[in-house]
């Protein structure tokens, strides 16, 4: 498998989930949501901020995208700083999860954990949930627009289809409009093959 296609895959949690641990008194609650975008994340965190609204601390992280598309971003809410956001993120990442929101609970139980005690918690309960999840494979995809002739219309269809690709959208006016997704590391192979099989008489949007 070349560099470019490993590049596009990623794991992809199939519903919200949650998991509960007591480290030396202290409740930790870890909760997860599948996401697409930022606002979702925020609005997962509002979510849980609310039930556990008397908490002792509402940690969070989550990171959506791959690639050039990545984005993320993490809170340690009152936790000594390091100690909790950048876990949880951390081990997000060390399994290659994306499009996920966690956050991490915790009701104090009266005993410090210390800065290294904090982190492996967080850290932890977190790599433990998203595994538990059984997350999925997916793959980064990208939107492509183009548009052909009626005479390559079921050569279009056809190259779409052996793509793998999701067709959208096809509109029919003076000439023939296809809208949909790919996987991204397919894109460049994709439109090379459209282009051969109608002479170069496409137009990419």
């Amino acid at each position: 498998m070349n560099r470019r296609t490993e590049n596009d895959q990623f794991l992809q949690i199939r519903q919200k989930c949650r998991l509960e641990e007591r480290v030396k008194g202290s409740k930790f609650i870890a909760s997860a949501a599948p996401v697409e975008t930022d606002e979702e994340a925020v609005n997962f965190i509002g979510e849980i901020k609310k039930e556990f609204h008397d908490a002792s601390h509402n940690c969070w992280a989550w990171r959506v995208g791959i690639g050039k598309k990545l984005k993320y971003r993490y809170n340690d809410e009152g936790e000594p700083s390091g100690t909790a956001g950048q876990p949880i993120l951390k081990s997000i990442e060390s399994i290659n999860v994306s499009n996920v929101c966690v956050v991490v609970t915790r009701y104090f139980g009266g005993a410090k954990l210390g800065m290294g005690g904090l982190m492996r918690t967080y850290g932890q309960i977190t790599l433990a949930l998203l595994r538990s999840s059984e997350p999925s494979k997916k793959y980064s995809e990208e939107f492509f627009e183009f548009i052909v002739g009626f005479d390559f219309v079921n050569v279009a269809h056809y190259i779409v289809e052996s793509f793998s690709a999701e067709l959208e959208d096809s509109q029919y006016g003076e000439k023939v409009t296809f809208r949909g997704k790919i996987r991204a590391s397919r894109l460049p192979e994709f439109k090379s093959k459209l282009i051969e099989a109608t002479n170069g008489q496409i137009e990419f949007k």
